[in-house]
């Protein structure tokens, strides 16, 4: 005889073995399951582990390990199932790098979390007696689908679980009786509980499927900008293994060739403090700024306690207050917005895409191609190699000269660069994530214009870095034309100049202002072709990108992956409420640590 039985979905414990805890690969070997028999509200449940009972696939492809059975306290990933010959159902977890997962990680290693349970559903059980009126089932087709640590291992006996909105359709096989008919239904209901009216099942695997997708179209897109590191095929190893963003980020990190020449060894910035991708998202800037301007930080506690933490690690106070470097990351990853001034951002509907953006300079350094260092820590010295080895031909039995290459190095010092962005008092009161948005994006476009001048025209002096046009051994271009206009023979001689270095490769580029640029669209090549010296926004073969803080008449060309930013990930924020007390408004000054090289300056030509 066959029935059906709501069971909704099922939790049991298990004791966790502390020796399996592997403390630098971080993982863990746990027992979740075993045929130990367990009460629930419908008889005595015992997991069948022999062959064919228990469907392990959810698990294998990357099940998630939780805390306490919270889809949002997602801490790590299984990497490994099996059923043992004393039917003992095994895996082995492994810890993410959030403050989250490490805050737990490290409760197991120190013994304070014991207990492991197993989320489950059962497809099909059999019933194979009963004992003073108390039935005994046997789960012959049931699937593991998470796996959580617990502080107190659940009752199995007042059904754990059975109280989540989910419920699931067991098929009952009573082996004990035939004479009823097939398909009688049983009382689902215990006795004195309530039941949960049922949710949609295709609604919430929806919701699961659009999340999964989520997750894997964010994965691609930071294996693509991270593709020269192997970031395409780390992100498909994340994909199937199951990862999240935060542990892709980190591996990328561990293959930056650039960090590990630099000495960093992949350190995270002193203001790195493991917030999760969620944790970022809750992170509001606003909320920090009118809590500094006022000195009140009530209601700005997460964020005050970010910046403490970052004060302990820099061993220094702010300003004002640090903003966490997994905030600053994700400044430019806001969707694009438009604004004139913040006064003008006041209205009774916070229409988000309605505002009009300054037009501001173009940020080209970085856009081209520059070799961006981030996460550094002290004073970094970069070797470069300044002469060959040589090689010559050798008579028989001639012994041969030894030749030491010359080595050099390129140093990067951190340097701050500090900015100010005024606030009026309106703009202060909105909580608009528009407004939020808005002034993040305020702050990295301003630090990345402050990088482009100091990488392009940055003369040394007043603590400024040395920029491509003052580096000593960089190519020159004379350009006879007092405007500064090239002819078509001048604009070929930057490309010849760097062939004549060596130095042909990377990412070439021309950089000038944009009356250079115009007049090159207007100039033709020769007397009888009909062409121009710049056509679809190339010259000479190559992109010419517009920077209107060059200096009148200014043309650069060359590899900008040479050209080295270091940024040290310390964000300094000060609200000024004295420069516009008048108007109850504010001045946002921040202030950043950051550093501009040129690896090799024959890598670059300038117009003399």
């Amino acid at each position: 005889m066959k029935r059906l039985l709501e069971t909704g979905p099922l939790t049991r414990s298990m004791p966790l073995e502390r020796a399996t805890v592997d403390q630098e690969s971080r993982t863990v070997e746990l027992a979740f399951s075993s045929e130990a028999p367990v009460e629930r509200w419908f008889g005595v449940e015992i997991l069948d582990h022999g062959p064919g009972s228990v469907r392990l696939d959810r698990l294998q492809g990357g099940g998630p390990l939780l805390v306490g059975h919270d889809d949002r306290e997602h801490v790590g990933v299984v990497e490994q199932v099996r059923i043992d010959a004393d039917r003992v159902a095994r895996a082995r977890v492994r810890f993410g790098n959030s403050q989250r997962a490490q805050e737990i990680f490290q409760d197991v290693v120190d013994g304070i979390r014991r207990h492991v349970s197993v989320g489950y559903r059962i497809h099909r059980m059999v019933l194979e007696g009963a004992d003073d009126g108390v039935e005994t089932y046997r789960a012959v087709d049931w699937e593991p689908y998470e796996i959580s640590l617990v502080a107190v291992p659940a009752d199995p006996s007042v059904g754990v679980g059975r109280h989540l909105k989910p419920t699931f359709r067991t098929i009952v096989e009573d082996k004990t009786m035939s004479s009823e008919p097939e398909n009688t239904p049983i009382d689902t209901q215990e006795p004195n509980v309530q039941e949960t009216p049922p949710v949609d099942v295709r609604v919430l695997e929806d919701q699961v499927r659009q999340k999964e997708l989520q997750r894997i179209r964010d994965l691609k897109n930071i294996g693509e900008r991270y593709a020269r590191w192997g970031g395409q095929d780390l992100a498909e190893q994340a994909i199937v293994e199951g990862w999240d963003v935060a542990r892709l980020r980190e591996a990328i990190l561990e293959r930056l060739p650039s960090l590990e020449q630099a000495g960093t060894g992949g350190e995270p910035p002193a203001s790195r403090i493991g917030l999760s991708d969620q944790e970022a998202r809750r992170y509001s800037l606003l909320n920090a700024i009118r809590a500094a301007a006022t000195g009140d930080w009530k209601g700005a506690e997460y964020e005050l306690e970010c910046s403490r933490r970052i004060a302990e690690q820099l061993d220094r106070e702010p300003h004002g207050f640090f903003v966490p470097w997994e905030v600053q990351s994700r400044m430019l990853e806001q969707r694009v917005m438009t604004a004139t001034t913040g006064a003008d951002l006041i209205a009774t509907e916070h229409l988000a895409d309605s505002f009009i953006e300054n037009l501001r300079p173009n940020s080209v350094v970085l856009r081209l191609g520059a070799t961006v260092l981030d996460g550094l820590r002290g004073n970094i010295d970069i070797p470069k190699q300044l002469g060959s080895a040589a090689f010559y031909w050798l008579a028989d039995d001639q012994d041969v000269t030894d030749s030491d290459l010359t080595l050099g190095t390129v140093s990067l010092t951190p340097k701050t660069v500090a900015g100010s962005v005024p606030m009026s008092r309106r703009l202060l009161k909105q909580s608009s994530p528009a407004i939020e948005d808005l002034v993040r994006r305020d702050l990295a476009r301003g630090a990345a214009l402050a990088i482009d001048i100091a990488a392009l025209e940055g003369d040394g002096t007043a603590n400024r870095p040395v920029g491509v046009v003052n580096q000593v051994g960089v190519n020159t271009q004379t350009i006879a034309d007092v405007g500064g206009i090239p002819t078509w023979d001048e604009l070929v001689g930057f490309e010849t100049a760097l062939a004549s270095d060596d130095a042909l490769t990377g990412r070439l580029a021309y950089v000038t202002t944009a009356a250079i640029y115009g007049a090159l669209k207007t100039k033709p090549k020769d007397a009888g072709s009909g062409l121009f010296l710049l056509e679809n926004d190339q010259a000479n073969g190559y992109p010419v990108a517009v920077s209107n803080q060059l200096s009148a008449g200014r043309i650069i060309f060359g590899n900008w992956e040479d050209v080295l930013v270091g940024m040290w990930g310390v964000l300094d924020v000060m609200p000024d409420t004295a420069a516009k007390a008048a108007s109850g408004g504010l001045v946002l000054r921040v202030f950043q640590d950051v550093d501009v090289a040129v690896r090799h300056p024959e890598s670059f030509c300038i117009n003399a």
